[in-house]
């Protein structure tokens, strides 16, 4: 037997299923191959609010909102030696799920918009033609292949299908266990630095918690699972946020996973993306490992897109799909820095010293931001190291042509501030001018109040400057 279809995405998690979603919501022939059956157990269990867009677009907001979920009322931090509660704004919470409901709602609508699923099924190694992709899958009772022309790798972090990964991170192990719930464990969030370690845990949908602990992976060389379970239980034994698990049932063992991040570095092809845990794994600090899989999956999405409805942008989409992957690991690697840096001045061990910084090849050469006021008076010209190019511009289905702006001070190229076009703005800069002609030059495209938050932001990130630094 053989399935033909036009895209195949090999793995059922939130970023295959969201991928595959949402190219089936654009018109694409879409089947999809994973190899567990559902529910499966799997780490990862904390969503943030800014989860809930992506749901949304996806239209699977309201069976995610009525599944159940624990709403997540905040966070508990003890880091760089204070306690802090950080709250939960707006009417959408964040979200403690088991993610193997969560993956199953997933799957089950891509499925209703027509995906074809394949599970449990286990994917061999694809073959590359002329034509497309021969996949040869085995499942239980048989063997087939499915052909097809755009392949989409969403099998997680497993080995396999050409990956080339480089280390985003210092080397990270997590070990952890599943507890009954001690008494006054509410609904947020725990995160917390030990000597050389750090611990998260969480309340569960099912009344367990996950108390997890990050380690050097040299602190478990050589030891036996009797050894691991040992060195996890004296550790959350020092946590004073979790060590309250100890006097409940530990359900299950403890376990261990890598939690280092990694990064692939080969390049998107015309036939060939990695979306989710398959391209880039985020630092666990974040806990946005889920949202960031999903919000990559439907970019994915409009890139495959572009490349079957307007093959003439096929360039400018793979281009703008490696450089969100670039901004996305050098990003990330910042923000879990600056965190480890800000316990590493609290405590100078080792562990924190070595995590304090990016690693060495994603260090960023950016200058500091301008914190000066914006100028009233003084003539204002456009950075000589800002330049306005052409380059993909996401659409709500595809990837289009358009102006950005680039500058060494920002992370990526700007195409839009405030659903404002920067390129035609910009354009509008053809010598020196004090702030007020400029908001005159931008009346009849947007308001005065707009129009001086716009200016802040480019005189903040150097993009205009003062004609005293032209030099």
């Amino acid at each position: 037997m053989t399935i033909q279809t036009e895209i195949c995405v090999i793995g059922g998690g939130p970023a295959g299923s969201a991928v595959a979603l949402r190219l089936a919501q654009l018109g694409r022939r879409v089947c999809l191959v994973e190899r567990q059956p559902f529910p499966r157990q799997h780490v990862g269990e904390s969503l943030p609010p800014s989860i809930w867009p992506i749901l949304k677009l996806l239209g699977v907001d309201q069976p995610v909102a009525q599944a159940g979920f624990l709403r997540a009322s905040g966070s508990i931090l003890h880091w760089a030696g204070a306690f802090e509660r950080r709250g939960v704004d707006g009417d959408n919470p964040g979200l403690l799920v088991d993610r193997g409901e969560f993956d199953a709602i997933l799957l089950q609508a891509a499925q209703g918009a027509g995906v074809q699923i394949v599970q449990p099924a286990r994917a061999y190694r694809p073959i590359r033609g002329r034509s497309g992709w021969n996949i040869p899958v085995r499942t239980d009772t048989d063997a087939f292949h499915i052909r097809a022309q755009i392949l989409l790798d969403a099998a997680g972090r497993q080995a396999g299908l050409g990956r080339r990964f480089r280390a985003a991170s210092q080397p990270l192990l997590a070990l952890y266990a599943y507890w009954q719930v001690p008494p006054g464990f509410g609904p947020q969030a725990r995160v917390e630095a030990g000597a050389s370690h750090w611990y998260w845990g969480a309340l569960l949908p099912g009344g367990v918690v996950n108390a997890m602990i990050f380690v050097n992976p040299d602190t478990c060389t050589g030891l036996s699972p009797a050894g691991r379970r040992d060195l996890y239980l004296n550790l959350l034994a020092q946590s004073p946020l979790l060590s309250p698990c100890l006097e409940q049932r530990r359900i299950g063992p403890v376990r261990r996973t890598d939690a280092t991040s990694r990064a692939e570095t080969t390049p998107p092809a015309h036939d060939l993306l990695r979306v989710g845990e398959a391209s880039f794994t985020v630092d666990a600090l974040s806990s946005q490992g889920v949202q960031l899989a999903m919000g990559q999956a439907v970019q994915a999405a409009a890139v495959v897109n572009t490349l079957q409805e307007t093959p003439e942008h096929s360039d400018l989409a793979l281009s703008f799909y490696a450089d969100r992957q670039a901004e996305r690991v050098q990003t990330h690697a910042a923000l879990a820095a600056d965190f480890y840096a800000r316990q590493q001045a609290h405590n100078p061990s080792p562990f924190w010293a070595e995590r304090a910084q990016p690693v060495d090849w994603l260090q960023s050469s950016q200058s500091d931001p301008n914190p000066e006021m914006l100028p009233d008076d003084q003539a204002l010209i456009l950075s000589p190291t800002a330049k306005l190019i052409r380059s993909g511009v996401q659409a709500a289905s595809r990837i289009e042509p358009g102006l950005v702006v680039t500058h060494p001070n920002l992370p990526r190229p700007v195409a839009n501030l405030e659903g404002i076009s920067l390129g035609p703005l910009l354009r509008r800069l053809d010598g020196p001018a004090t702030s007020l002609d400029i908001c005159v030059r931008w009346s009849d495209m947007l308001d005065t109040n707009r129009a001086a938050r716009i200016l802040r932001w480019l005189w903040y990130h150097r993009i205009l400057i003062a004609t005293r630094d032209r030099s």
